[in-house]
């Protein structure tokens, strides 16, 4: 009969996630299990779909992986993650979850006791980044998402990396993201030249061009110190804003219609304001880059110059792109 012996230490679970012939199996084999962090003793390998590259025998044996093979979501429950604990103790956990499921019920899941996801990566393959965007946005960039390493790997001079760093910082902005071309040497960021002057003291932002503005003034708030600012926006106000605060602010659109988010900045003013929550109004702002007790460090702080009403915004919500 089993009996459950407890373990010294936690068992780590990574998960590698994206579409088929994106390239998780050689992240996995070049990449994962060559890492020092890698503890020694048998790893559980869980492959759910597939693809052209496989693992060589003396691969797994050398690194003491033991892999079994999921044909379908429904295999994957408490349940099966129990029978692979007692069967292989394994002192790692590496899943190469199939693209085309749920990632959601995973992360959700009950695992064994001692058992942590410790890292989820992600492979994208730029050749079809575009199609995949186009026709399944949703299922495609769920798991990125959730991903802490992105590779956008096989990228061209044609790759907009731009365009597809964006879509995942507006989501999630603590992901690595590391581009490759076709040969595998690294590439930059793929910054996108700006269609407004970011050099000028005063920038006055078209309504199309909101979102973009907001993650660049995210990822460089040095930019814009100092500088003003005028733009249209909804008004949100909170309980825990302290008098003289509110936010200007535009829904965005980050992956598809269904999933958009109210994204925009501290503004401190003096008075009155005149206006209640989601009224339409074009401010004026001086931008400044302090910190904020609301953030808890550093970040974007505007001060309100002058603000007006006006009809609402076109497009609702603005597109990311």
């Amino acid at each position: 009969m089993y009996k459950e012996v407890v373990r010294m230490q936690e068992v780590a679970v990574y998960l590698c996630t994206g579409f088929l012939e994106s390239g998780k199996t050689t992240f996995i084999k070049e990449t994962l299990v060559n890492q020092d962090f890698m503890e020694d003793g048998p790893t559980l390998l869980l492959v759910c779909e597939e693809g052209e590259e496989e693992y060589d025998p003396d691969f797994l044996k050398k690194y003491d992986l033991h892999m079994l093979e999921a044909d379908s979501q429904d295999q994957i429950n408490p349940g099966f993650f129990q029978n692979c604990e007692r069967a292989y103790r394994p002192v790692q956990v590496i899943i190469e979850w199939n693209g085309t499921w749920d990632i959601k019920p995973l992360l959700e899941m009950e695992l064994p006791k001692g058992w942590q996801i410790e890292g989820i990566y992600s492979t994208v393959d730029a050749t079809t980044m575009e199609s995949y965007m186009a026709n399944m946005r949703k299922m495609f960039l769920e798991p990125l998402f959730e991903s802490g390493l992105i590779v956008l790997n096989r990228c061209t001079p044609q790759t907009n990396r731009g365009m597809f760093r964006r879509t995942i910082k507006a989501s999630n902005p603590q992901a690595q993201l590391i581009f490759e071309s076709t040969d595998g040497e690294l590439l930059g960021q793929g910054e996108d030249e700006l269609p407004y002057d970011r050099d000028a003291d005063f920038i006055d932002l078209e309504d199309l061009d909101y979102g973009l503005w907001y993650l660049d003034a995210s990822e460089h708030p040095q930019a814009y110190d100092g500088k003003t600012l005028r733009f249209r926006a909804q008004v949100y106000t909170s309980m825990r804003f302290k008098k003289g605060m509110f936010v200007p602010g535009r829904f965005v659109m980050t992956c598809c219609i269904q999933d958009t988010r109210f994204m925009g900045y501290i503004c401190k003013y003096t008075g009155d304001l005149p206006y209640k929550r989601r009224d339409w109004v074009y401010v004026t702002v001086k931008f400044r880059y302090e910190y904020s007790q609301i953030y808890r460090e550093k970040g974007p702080v505007l001060y309100l110059e002058k603000i007006e009403k006006t009809e609402k915004g076109q497009p609702d919500p603005v597109p990311l792109n």
